[in-house]
């Protein structure tokens, strides 16, 4: 289902098709039917069960007119028998800009079923910024989203920005045997009574499966302003009939003068009748778990890009739930339960891919870093290399997968392999096909030529074309003798519109304040790649004076000649920007052009020598004039004496040596 242009309403269902795209190939979806209701399409595809598993882009089109969809199709082979989701909370972009994408990085690698925001997606909704930094971000997750709105997503313009950008601000998520619901607590810090309502009879539908709830607000929790980091969750009784036992821990959006409002003790009631297992929660900025009569687990998660309270930190977490609804929280939160922060922390696990990951290369090397208390289970690499290699050629080297999964595509090949890791440690692996012989390149330049007395910004960049740069060392001098070394290590780099992770190149930048009299700039590297090849580097006084650059163009009439400059084969007309100097420029005596001959006669400047030797210190421009020799009438031919023609001598001669050529100009034509 989705808002539809009104080019594009109406019209017959068979007028529809699909399809679906991602890494691992495209596929024509199979229209099954399709109902218009006067505003929006209902249209129900089937997919081709070849179609991998994993998630796709989709497109719906109607003869020309189609509808664009990213990461919005989740194909699997069989409904989870437990599933493991993300929750992170409180993103606030353009405030987390950084953070967001560290966490996608980490959990790109952790690898989770999905992911759960609980509110404050955007500090704002009116900002177009914050949703453009929020969807690039998400752009680069591997796996499935899924947003719940809070009150700063209503910042602005009542919730529709949210609408329009991060979807429904209430749905459903029905997953095999597990039920997700994602509700609305509005501005108003609460669940209203009809979104209870509508929570009630979505669980009413689904008496069997193991349900899952999450809205921005948390029932029980406090500001940290409030208690100054004295409420740390617990596990505790609770009745939803004894509501008031729960006012020192409930948050005050939920009471009223500090009696919990109807809405709270309907809330826990709904909770406890349907055997709601768990709950998540955003807002406050802190971590804070209760498990209420060891069934109900409310889970409320610190911030990822908003402001942090004392003694917090940016983090999320990693939940599985098994389908008798067993909850297992990940080991920061079972360690530490009831002593916050909580949170697996964020930009703590960190990968980048040191070659082309585009399945343009026959080698990928990928390097890991976990710097998590906490070993890492089937961690997630993908491999994207070519295909002109076969895909049995292809082996691991360094550390080694756990499994790997290969697929062959229209593209290339792509290689999903799982690694595990234990706690802080890092690893380093290379998929390839081939060997890798050749060695890395260096160079060096500046962002524009260099001026006296102006600072400047040096580039020093390496590459590896085989297997990926493994280390660059480097250092810069301004007098030859002393060296300055330079940051090179190779790491992610995130911003709002920047999300890197793959490093075929490596640049490393610098300024240089103005020089004094006597100082210059040079640079210096060593550079390994992956299969042991190396390479040096050392520049020249990046400083030194630019060269002064002129035109010299030298042309002939009347006819056109070729003719040297400094050695170099040129013909007419020529011009080129050279380096301020001398230069020799040659002409030939003679010129042969339509059978007429040409003899050199003088230069424009005068000479009549054939070589002249030309100061570049401006643009230049010089000619040399031939002239067209006259040829004499020919002698009139002998009287023939009767009994044959008489040749002379010369005319024999002529004669053999044009036979001669003909013969071996035959002799050189190939077969």
């Amino acid at each position: 289902m989705k808002d539809l242009s009104p080019d594009l309403a109406g019209g017959a269902a068979s007028a529809w098709s699909g399809v679906v795209t991602s890494i691992y190939g495209s596929y024509d979806l199979a229209l099954v039917n399709g109902t218009f209701d006067g505003e929006k399409w209902m249209l129900y595809f089937s997919i081709p069960t070849e179609t991998h598993v994993g998630l796709y882009n989709l497109t719906l089109k109607q003869g020309s007119l189609n509808v664009h969809q990213s990461r919005c199709v989740w194909v699997l082979e069989d409904y989870p028998e437990s599933i493991t989701f993300s929750q992170v909370t409180d993103i606030h972009e353009p405030i987390g800009e950084v953070q967001f994408p560290q966490y996608i990085m980490q959990t790109n690698f952790l690898n989770p079923d999905f992911m759960i925001t609980t509110g404050d997606n955007v500090q704002t909704e009116t900002n177009a910024r914050a949703w453009a930094f929020l969807q690039y971000a998400m752009l680069q997750l591997e796996y499935p989203s899924y947003l719940v709105p809070g009150n700063h997503d209503y910042s602005g313009n009542g919730g529709k920005g949210y609408a329009r950008y991060g979807g429904k601000l209430n749905y459903t998520l029905v997953l095999g045997d597990f039920v997700f619901i994602a509700a609305d607590s509005d501005g108003i810090g609460y669940l209203s009574s009809s979104q209870l309502a509508w929570i009630e009879s979505t669980l009413s539908k689904y008496p069997d499966k193991v349900k899952i709830l999450a809205f921005h607000h948390p029932l029980i929790s406090s500001e940290y302003e409030d208690d100054l980091g004295a409420t740390t969750g617990a596990s505790l009784e609770a009745d939803w009939q004894n509501i008031d036992a729960l006012s020192d821990i409930m948050y005050f959006t939920w009471m009223d003068d500090g009696v919990p409002l109807p809405e709270a003790q309907e809330f826990l009631r709904i909770v406890q009748q349907y055997d709601v297992r768990l709950v998540l929660n955003g807002h406050v900025h802190r971590d804070l778990i209760y498990i209420v009569n060891n069934q109900h687990y409310f889970v409320t998660t610190s911030t990822n890009g908003g402001g942090l309270p004392p003694d917090s930190r940016y983090g999320s977490r990693l939940i599985t739930i098994d389908g008798d609804g067993t909850v297992h929280l990940d080991q920061y939160a079972l360690e530490n339960i009831d002593n916050p922060p909580n949170n697996l922390p964020t930009g703590y696990v960190t990968y980048t891919y040191r070659s082309a990951n585009d399945f343009t290369g026959t080698a990928v090397t990928a390097v890991v870093k976990n710097e998590l208390e906490m070993p890492i289970t089937e961690g997630r690499l993908i491999f994207k290399v070519s295909k002109s290699k076969p895909l049995d050629s292809y082996v691991f080297v360094g550390d080694q997968p756990a499994r790997v999964e290969k697929t062959a595509t229209n593209e290339g090949y792509v290689f999903d392999a799982y690694f595990d890791m234990e706690a802080r440690s890092s690893m380093e692996t290379t998929l390839k096909a081939a060997d890798d012989n050749t060695d890395p390149e260096i160079w060096a330049s500046l962002a524009q030529l260099y001026t006296v007395g102006s600072p400047t910004t040096v580039t020093l960049s390496a590459s590896d074309l085989g297997w990926g740069l493994k280390e660059l060392s480097a250092s810069f001098s301004l007098d030859g003798n002393s060296w300055i070394p330079l940051e090179s290590d190779i790491q992610p780099v995130f911003s709002g519109e920047v999300y890197k992770d793959t490093f075929p190149e490596m640049d490393v930048t610098f300024d240089v304040a103005a020089l004094t009299d006597g100082e210059s700039i040079y640079v210096r590297a060593e550079a390994i790649d992956y299969a042991g090849n190396t390479a040096s580097f050392q520049s020249e006084n990046l400083a030194a004076a630019a060269p002064t650059m002129y035109k010299l163009s030298v042309d002939s009439s009347p006819v056109k000649v070729d003719l040297e400059v400094d050695g170099d084969a040129v013909s007419t007309p020529y011009e080129a920007s050279l380096e301020s100097g001398d230069y020799t420029i040659s002409a030939p005596a003679t010129v042969v052009d339509g059978g007429d001959t040409y003899e050199f006669q003088r230069w424009s400047t005068g000479s009549t020598s054939m070589e002249i030797t030309v100061t570049l210190s401006g643009d230049t421009s010089i000619s040399a004039s031939y002239l067209k020799q006259e040829s004499s009438e020919p002698a009139p031919e002998p009287e023939t004496p009767s009994g044959g023609i008489p040749l002379p001598v010369s005319f024999i001669g002529i004669g053999v040596l044009v036979a001669a050529l003909i013969i071996s100009r035959k002799q050189r034509i190939p077969n």
